[in-house]
């Protein structure tokens, strides 16, 4: 069985299509637990009125990322059997109908692996957003693969395994890695515990794979993340919860994902002036 795990906050109209594309499924052997972080759109009525088979928990608004899917894969885990698995998935994704079907047997034929969706566009969904992320720990350099390519070139069964992390845009977990390793960091990871866990588990000896026979096609981002910066927005590009470069997460990110303390100060050092120079580059000044 596959418990799919997703943790929501006030986008009822992406959950309502997001779990529409699950209901879609030619392989129904699945059963999907939403954490609702004290929504006040709609979303418990909807979920209550259109999809009655969903699990529901509820949160009281700051659970954030982290701590909602913690919620929802914890009770997984009351539920489940040692060889079943968790699809940790966001809310603004949809997914084509063979997605489950082929996750199976994706777990048969990878055993002892994390397996990660490739990322394509929702609105030309041939087109990769990313096909995994590669980070070189020593230079603090970040490599997103296959950007912008036809996600039909690749043949089917294609698989990246050089991959760093994984991500909660579609991740296949076995239940084993949650009962060995523990559930996601809450301490240090308010919003981005989807990072670091798979690197836990690359460090306990699983194996990390982006496949490309599980899409999911996502929608424009909804964070605070612009393609232009002020001034003004250096504060919340740093530290706002939501924002992907808050350099609280990425200094336990550099830490925990490292060898020693001194490696971990090192990357994070050129990590902060790379996403530095990101918003120098992105910045629009007054008289511009």
């Amino acid at each position: 069985m596959i418990y799919v795990c997703i943790p929501v906050h006030n986008r009822v109209r992406l959950l309502r299509e997001c779990l529409r594309s699950f209901r879609e499924q030619t392989n129904q052997n699945f059963q999907i637990i939403v954490t609702d972080d004290g929504s006040t759109d709609g979303t418990e009525e909807m979920l209550a009125s259109e999809y009655p088979e969903v699990i529901v928990l509820k949160g009281d608004g700051n659970l954030w990322w982290t701590g909602a899917i913690n919620k929802a894969v914890s009770h997984a885990l009351t539920l489940c059997k040692d060889d079943d698995y968790i699809l940790v998935i966001n809310d603004d994704l949809e997914v084509p109908p063979d997605y489950i079907a082929n996750y199976y047997a994706l777990a048969e034929k990878y055993p002892n692996s994390l397996i990660g969706s490739v990322i394509t566009d929702f609105d030309d969904r041939d087109v990769i957003v990313s096909g995994g992320v590669v980070i070189n720990w020593f230079t603090g350099k970040f490599k997103v693969l296959n950007v912008g390519k036809s996600l039909a070139s690749f043949g089917r069964g294609h698989i990246d395994d050089n991959v760093s992390y994984l991500t909660g845009r579609g991740t296949l977990i076995p239940v084993e890695v949650f009962r060995k390793l523990g559930i996601y960091n809450n301490k240090h990871y308010t919003q981005c515990g989807d990072t670091e866990f798979p690197i836990r588990a690359r460090k306990a000896g699983y194996r990390l794979l982006v496949s490309y026979d599980v899409p999911v096609f996502s929608h424009k981002g909804h964070s605070v993340n612009k393609e232009v910066y002020t001034l003004a927005s250096l504060k919340s590009y740093y530290f706002d919860i939501r924002s992907h470069a808050n350099l609280r997460e990425r200094f336990w990110l550099a830490i925990d994902s490292t060898a020693n303390i001194f490696h971990g100060l090192w990357f994070f050092l050129l990590d902060f002036t790379r996403i530095t120079v990101h918003f120098v580059r992105k910045l629009k000044m007054p008289w511009a």
